[in-house]
């Protein structure tokens, strides 16, 4: 029997005691093996069949009450089968790393584009992972340790219909409802 997704984040965080890692000392490359691994490795959630388990990078600028921030987030994004959810709250597990906002942010990355990459296989992962590796964000934060780092399970409204961002859509376009 799969597992419900409500339970993806106490395991998540049992990865993480088991790889004898700590959320205050995480690096993005390490957060990133560690979504990896988990997307790759924990493939049992009760989610529709085709693409309905994905994993989503991001990088915005945000206040959530303690001051803006660089924020890169990885996501995995489970679409619950219809029975359960037909379009209303999706879960998502993110874990978000956000950097006080300094020289070389403002300097290097403010002038940059956002961007998102999203896979819904664990052979497309690759891409992704390929893919924000190659980003200045990455190369300037890779060995920085964040301001903050959180692990949350989600109810969020993206729709399973609209699995890929449209090339407006915001960096976190798996939050919001898309507006058609």
């Amino acid at each position: 029997m799969n597992k419900n997704p409500a339970l993806s984040e106490k395991e998540l965080r049992a990865l993480l005691r088991a790889n004898k890692q700590t959320l205050k000392a995480m690096t993005l490359p390490q957060a990133l093996r560690l979504m990896a691994a988990f997307y790759q490795d924990a493939r049992d959630y009760d989610v529709i069949q085709a693409e309905g388990d994905g994993l989503v990078v991001y990088e915005d600028i945000t206040n959530r009450g303690g001051g803006t921030r660089f924020e890169i987030g990885i996501v995995r994004l489970f679409c619950l089968p219809h029975d359960q959810a037909a379009t209303g709250p999706q879960p998502a597990l993110r874990l978000r790393l956000c950097y006080k906002l300094d020289m070389g942010i403002v300097t290097e990355l403010m002038a940059e584009d956002t961007w998102s990459y999203d896979c819904w296989s664990v052979p497309d992962m690759a891409r992704l992972l390929e893919s924000v590796e190659k980003e200045p964000a990455y190369r300037l934060l890779h060995d920085t340790i964040p301001a903050e780092v959180n692990i949350n399970l989600e109810e969020t409204t993206y729709q399973p219909a609209e699995k890929h961002p449209r090339p407006d859509a915001q960096q976190n376009w798996w939050g919001v409802w898309d507006q058609f």
